[in-house]
């Protein structure tokens, strides 16, 4: 069987500062067919390289297209989007025929002009390859399912973890149910629930981790090919945003939809009791101060606000701030993202002492910046850290580790979340020997970094991703959704 497949993935955030145009893609690694081995470049890429990896398995003939993700941003600049849909789709048309396609995309991107660059894609798609050539679509937990994805897609599965560990799991089945799809052993339908919620949603602890648990009893259904839910991405501002349950069955409605209804009410049954408790950094400041002896050992405190994996920049200096003012020391911040920092580090050298105006550059969410004088205390080309879903290599670029005030600062020029104690460490310092360690990220730290955490805190600051739905300045979502409206389902 002959395969086309291809990755092109952006969490878009509608408020966020960070412009997204090509470049991004380009600095992330971007792959195109003829440049070398698509193989070597796909194994650093969550879900899209276990395709490869099953149809090699299979002994099935694949062709992988123009493989482009970026970090998260704001909406991707018109021309340059509708450069690479339209590459990749004459990729797919060179290849034809094929008997089945895969795709890895986000699920919540957006460009100039396009609300849903997936479904916009997986429309020019059927255009050329037909209705009856199966489509299978591996998705982000955070995705915003649309009518136009449903409609021209066999088969959507997003991951069902967060942080999104199970990646190549999901690759694997979606995979065999395609497959199974081309071979007429299936017939894949569609149901969709939706659940009219804006949040954020772990999976590791109760209540989400009992919800996850139900999907796979779901799964062992008769009729029932898959169930996921859709977390949604609340940062997209456009009228289909939000969360959904999702169920295939083969050739079953009936049961597909009264299966989507009962999960999708479960999911909003738990929208409040679902959610992290967040302090504020003065909150912040008294609680490390009152029982940080108490606690012991290293506490892990996530800036959520500031994480680049949902747009943010990465560059803010309200916790800094507090700390400097409040005289809290033996902690250790990162990643800030400050290239001109990075470069005066690195002009300085090791062993320097120099004043440094860190953070607080690309917008009033980012905070003012934070004037310290400072010790460079290490300098990296290379450091990199391992990916949460599957342990390849994430570089994190130029990294400067800086200290001042009895706080260690960890500058770089790549904008990029902490997922691992190895990024801090290949930088320069075990975050284990502080007291406090504060990760930009909102929750794809905690694969890394839970295990060993004395306690976890979860902060919300003024910055891009605040936690406050009601405060983000929404123009286009759909009405009525919690918590912007008071609504039962």
């Amino acid at each position: 069987m002959k395969c086309f497949t291809f990755y092109f993935a952006h969490e878009t955030n509608s408020f966020s500062p960070v412009a997204t145009s090509i470049a991004n893609f380009e600095e992330t690694g971007l792959y195109r067919p003829g440049h070398g081995d698509p193989r070597q470049h796909l194994e650093s890429i969550k879900g899209a390289g276990d395709f490869v990896r099953e149809a090699d398995a299979r002994g099935h003939d694949i062709v992988v297209g123009t493989c482009a993700g970026a970090q998260p941003s704001a909406p991707c600049v018109r021309a340059d989007y509708e450069a690479l849909r339209d590459e990749i789709l004459g990729q797919l048309e060179a290849a034809m025929p094929v008997d089945f396609v895969l795709v890895m995309m986000h699920g919540s991107m957006m460009a100039e002009g396009y609300d849903d660059c997936e479904g916009d894609i997986l429309t020019r798609m059927r255009e050329i390859i037909g209705p009856d050539i199966p489509v299978g679509v591996l998705l982000d937990l955070h995705c915003n399912i649309t009518r136009q994805m449903l409609a021209h897609a066999t088969v959507i599965m997003p991951c069902k973890e967060y942080p999104h560990t199970d990646f190549a799991e999901r690759a694997g089945e979606l995979y065999h149910l395609v497959e199974a799809a081309a071979q007429g052993k299936v017939r894949p339908v569609p149901s969709f629930f939706r659940v009219p919620v804006l949040g954020l949603f772990e999976t590791v602890r109760s209540p989400m981790k009992e919800l996850v648990e139900r999907l796979s009893s779901a799964e062992k259904q008769p009729s029932v090919l898959t169930a996921s839910l859709a977390h949604g991405f609340p940062w997209g501002d456009f009228p289909e945003a939000g969360a959904g349950a999702l169920v295939y069955t083969d050739n079953d409605k009936v049961t597909g939809d009264e299966m989507a209804a009962e999960l999708g009410r479960a999911f909003f049954d738990l929208r409040e009791c679902a959610q992290a408790t967040l302090l504020s950094s003065s909150e912040l400041v008294e609680r490390l101060r009152h029982h940080r002896k108490d606690v012991g050992g290293t506490i892990v405190v996530a800036d959520m606000a500031d994480n680049p994996g949902g747009g943010s920049a990465s560059d803010s200096t309200f916790i800094l701030s507090a700390f400097i003012e409040a005289g809290i020391r033996d902690a250790v911040l990162g990643y800030f993202w400050d290239p001109d920092m990075v470069d005066r580090a690195f002009e300085a050298g090791e062993g320097a002492t120099l004043e440094l105006g860190i953070g607080g550059k690309v917008s009033p969410s980012s905070g003012e910046p934070v004037t310290m004088t400072v010790t460079v205390k290490a300098l990296r080309t290379n450091a990199k850290q391992p990916h949460i879903a599957d342990g390849t290599a994430c570089p994190l670029g130029r990294t400067a580790l800086v200290e001042g005030n009895g706080i260690h600062i960890l500058l770089n020029d790549l904008r990029q979340q902490p997922f691992h104690p190895r990024g801090f460490e290949t930088a320069g310092i075990d975050p284990w020997s502080s007291g406090i360690v504060v990760v930009k990220s909102s929750h794809h730290f905690f694969a890394g970094f839970g295990e060993r955490a004395s306690a976890i805190l979860y902060v919300d600051t003024p910055g891009t991703l605040h936690a406050n739905p009601k405060k983000r300045p929404y123009v286009r979502i759909g009405r009525p959704i919690w918590p912007l409206d008071d609504i039962n389902l």
